[in-house]
C-alpha cells in the first residue's frame, strides 16, 4: 500500500459531473486510475484487463460486524449515506479488495476501534477507523512485509490490530496475491544478492531497484520494504523509499 495524496485528484472534481451515483462517472473512473498508475489503492494488483471499482471508504449502504469489532450500529441499515457522492470517500481498488472473495474482500465492512466515537451526518465526532486508509499518510506507514506476510512496521497494540483487519478485509493474505507480492520480495534479493557478489554494478543495482520500488511498479511498497530490511546504506541513499 503507497500513500495517495487525494487531494489531489480532487483538483479534477469539475470533470465529474454531480449524478445521483457520481462514483459510476467515467470520467471520475479514468481519473482515479491514471492517478495510481492503474493499481488498487489497498493490494496494489495492477488493474489490467479488470475493472476498477470504486470503493466507499466508509460504506454508503449498510454496514456489517466483522468479527467481534465494534462498528457504527445507528447506521447499519444506511450506511454513511451523506458521503455516497462525496470523492474524498472513495478508494480505487480491485475487485479482491472490494467484494467478498474467499476469506476475505471489504465488502460493508468498516469495523471501529473500541474507544471510537460514532460518526453522524452532523459530523460532529471523529471516528477512529480500524481500517488501514490509503489516503491517510500515518496509516500507510504501519503495514510492512517480510517475505509474502504483511506485518506491522509498529509494536502498539492497537496499530498491530489495525494491520490484522486491515490485511483480512483488503484480502493483503490471498493465496494469489501473496504468492505474486512473493515474487517481487524474491526479485529485490535477488539483485541484492547478485550486488553483493559482485556479479552486477552499483549502478545497474540502483537502476533495477528503482524500478521495484517505483509508485507506477506493482507491490512497489513490499519491494522498499525489502530494501529497508536488507540493503546496505550506501544502496539505500540512492533510492526513493517514501512510503
Amino acid at each position: 500500500m503507497r500513500y495517495i495524496e487525494i487531494n489531489r485528484l480532487l483538483r479534477k472534481r469539475s470533470r465529474w459531473g454531480h449524478t445521483k451515483e457520481l462514483w459510476k462517472d467515467k470520467n471520475l473512473r479514468d481519473d482515479f486510475r491514471a492517478f495510481c498508475f492503474n493499481k488498487c489503492w489497498y493490494t496494489e494488483v495492477k488493474l489490467i484487463g479488470q475493472d476498477a471499482h470504486i470503493d466507499h471508504f466508509r460504506p454508503k449502504g449498510k454496514i456489517r460486524p466483522f468479527e467481534q469489532y465494534k462498528y457504527n450500529v445507528p447506521l447499519k441499515d444506511t450506511g454513511y449515506y451523506w458521503l455516497k457522492n462525496d470523492p474524498k470517500n472513495y478508494r480505487l481498488c480491485c475487485v479482491y479488495a472490494n467484494r467478498k472473495t474467499g476469506d476475505g474482500g471489504k465488502g460493508c465492512y468498516f469495523p471501529l476501534s473500541d474507544d471510537s466515537a460514532l460518526l453522524t451526518e452532523a459530523g460532529s465526532e471523529a471516528e477512529m477507523p480500524l481500517l488501514i486508509d490509503p489516503c491517510n499518510q500515518d496509516d500507510v506507514v504501519l503495514v510492512s512485509f517480510m517475505g509474502n506476510q504483511v506485518v506491522a512496521a509498529s509494536a502498539n497494540p492497537l496499530d498491530q490490530t489495525r494491520v490484522d483487519v486491515s490485511k483480512k478485509i483488503y484480502n493483503l493474505i490471498d493465496p494469489y496475491i501473496m504468492a505474486e507480492r512473493a515474487k517481487t520480495w524474491n526479485c529485490v534479493e535477488q539483485i541484492l544478492a547478485s550486488y553483493q557478489s559482485g556479479d552486477i554494478t552499483r549502478t545497474y543495482c540502483v537502476r533495477q531497484l528503482s524500478e521495484l520500488v517505483s509508485r507506477d511498479a506493482q507491490f512497489s511498497a513490499c519491494a522498499i520494504a525489502c530494501v529497508n530490511s536488507l540493503a546496505p546504506d550506501d544502496i539505500k541513499a540512492e533510492l526513493d523509499l517514501t512510503i
